[in-house]
């Protein structure tokens, strides 16, 4: 796992705490060897890896272990102003409290973003997505995890194959899309487009509704809560349920399975 934060101060201070367990202390140092974690830095940018050796003797060291288990976790701290670049084959990763771009990815953990100021890209194969009071575009991707995101800013893309999406209280447009998951949605400032095969939808419409937002779903529901006082344009259509409103529809057209009309002018 990997976890980076804002420092008190412009050091970089890495901390690397790794655990091995094989059928031997030796086995087990041997494999650090194998693994050692390396520090260097070009200009500005300081690069910290630790991947195994790929070579015959990695691959026979490895064979050798049988049973075995490693687990590692890197704490890093970074002037408040600084970008991150992550990758782990199979841990989580966080980072709060930084002004800079991130990008983060991981083969099976979750990616937690707090108080980031720039632009956010995420990728997991497996877990979940936070991001809690971050300001700057986001692209969020995972292929079974939920995603959540709130009180940020900015425009938003996110896609899970199978979870669940949550976005409350965002500044900005939000493209949504789950491939078989449930979507919560509420005050979102800006356009809106949230899609799901096979999950509901339900969207709390903000005070002041000005742009576009278009919801859709081929197996669920979908509820929206709006402002009594908002200016609206309804097209809501079913191929399998009923559509109903329980605010009054001027212009309306309608029948069991279609509603057309217009709210407060």
């Amino acid at each position: 796992s990997i976890e980076v934060t804002a420092g008190d101060n412009d050091k970089v201070v890495i901390t690397g705490q790794r655990k091995i367990e094989a059928s031997s202390k030796e086995k087990e140092e041997e494999y650090l060897k194998a693994a050692p974690i390396r520090v260097t830095t070009e200009g500005n940018k300081v690069i910290v890896r630790a991947i195994r050796k790929h070579d015959s003797f990695g691959s026979q060291l490895w064979n050798m272990f049988g049973q075995h288990s490693t687990e590692a976790r890197y704490t890093i701290r970074v002037p408040a102003n600084f970008s991150a670049d992550l990758d782990t084959s199979g841990g989580d990763i966080s980072t709060s409290g930084l002004t800079g771009s991130m990008k983060a990815d991981t083969s099976g953990g979750d990616l937690t973003f707090e108080k980031i100021h720039g632009e956010i890209t995420a990728d997991t194969s497996g877990g979940g997505i936070k991001l809690s009071g971050c300001d700057g575009h986001a692209h969020l991707d995972t292929s079974g995890g939920h995603i959540e995101v709130t009180d940020g800013r900015g425009n938003l893309t996110a896609d899970t194959s199978g979870g669940n999406i949550t976005v409350l209280n965002l500044a900005g447009n939000a493209k949504v899309e789950s491939s078989g998951g449930k979507l919560r949605l509420a005050n979102i400032s800006g356009k809106l487009t949230a899609e799901t095969p096979g999950g509901s939808i339900s969207a709390i419409l903000p005070a002041n509704v000005t742009e576009d937002i278009h919801l859709e779903t081929s197996a669920g529901a979908i509820n929206v809560l709006t402002p009594p006082k908002a200016s609206l344009t309804i097209d809501a259509e079913t191929s399998a349920g009923s559509v109903h409103s329980d605010l009054p529809i001027a212009n309306m057209r309608s029948d069991d399975e279609s509603l057309k009309g217009t709210i407060n002018g």
